[in-house]
């Protein structure tokens, strides 16, 4: 198999597919979330961009957008405002909509790969 290579920038050539194991791609810090991610993709309008992330924080969020998550490894705690609280670990999927408020909790050894879907450039990751 030919080696993975990352398309942050989002080109629409069908000659540039983006693939490889989930933590194969170029790993940068990520302070915000205590940890690291990955872009695999980001379309050219901002709007669609995926990628893996290794996190540790506590943190509180309003989403700007919509979000798929597929934990890769540890877990996490969330606590929708208003709803209910869910700990995923490997192999759990979830996926959190626009304007939800969610209280997160990760194990030290959280990771996932997600897929971020917005109206608006999304500039969350």
């Amino acid at each position: 198999m030919p080696e993975s290579q990352a398309n942050p920038t989002g080109s629409n050539e069908p000659s540039k597919v983006p693939f490889g194991k989930w933590d194969s791609f170029s790993w940068e810090k990520f302070p915000e979330w205590e940890g690291t991610k990955a872009i695999m993709f980001r379309s050219p309008d901002g709007k669609r961009v995926a990628g893996a992330f290794r996190e540790s924080a506590t943190a509180t969020m309003t989403y700007p957008c919509d979000e798929f998550s597929y934990v890769t490894a540890g877990s996490i705690k969330a606590h929708v405002h208003g709803g209910e609280t869910v700990t995923l670990k490997t192999g759990d999927c979830v996926y959190f909509t626009k304007g939800q408020t969610v209280d997160f909790e990760c194990s030290e050894d959280y990771a996932n790969i997600s897929v971020f879907f917005g109206t608006e450039p999304v500039a969350i990751v």
